[in-house]
């Protein structure tokens, strides 16, 4: 995944250990359901693993630590961001000094332009 946009960077520790959790608890009341408790109904198998699956992935989100890696090129890319975004904010004003020079031309070619329109027109010199 090396070379991929969409999985850049090390692994999350938290989302990894929180993905196992919630398959883990999927998985025990799946097979509890269809082993020792056949007489569970859908919906309690449902609120069962609905429930623990919430708990015990929240629990393990918040107790697993992230790793230094993952913290690094988080932040990394967060200066990235904002170097790209600084760099937008730069061409913005650059783009805008730009349209004042064009328009600050034409303020100067218009007087000129509508002189010799003015000639063209009068079949002569300038008025």
């Amino acid at each position: 995944m090396a070379g991929t946009k969409v999985f850049s960077g090390p692994p999350s520790n938290k989302a990894t250990a929180a993905t196992i959790a919630a398959a883990s608890a999927t998985l025990f009341w799946t097979i509890a359901a269809h082993t020792f408790w056949k007489t569970m109904s859908t919906a309690d198998l449902t609120l069962y693993v609905a429930t623990s699956t919430t708990i015990l992935t929240a629990l393990i989100g918040f107790l697993v630590p992230e790793s230094g890696a993952y913290t690094a090129h988080n932040q990394q890319r967060l200066l990235d961001q904002q170097a790209a975004k600084d760099s937008t904010t730069i061409s913005s004003a650059l783009q805008s000094a730009i349209q004042a020079q064009i328009r600050q031309l034409q303020a100067q070619q218009n007087p000129a332009a509508q002189a010799l329109v003015n000639v063209d027109s009068s079949g002569g010199g300038p008025n």
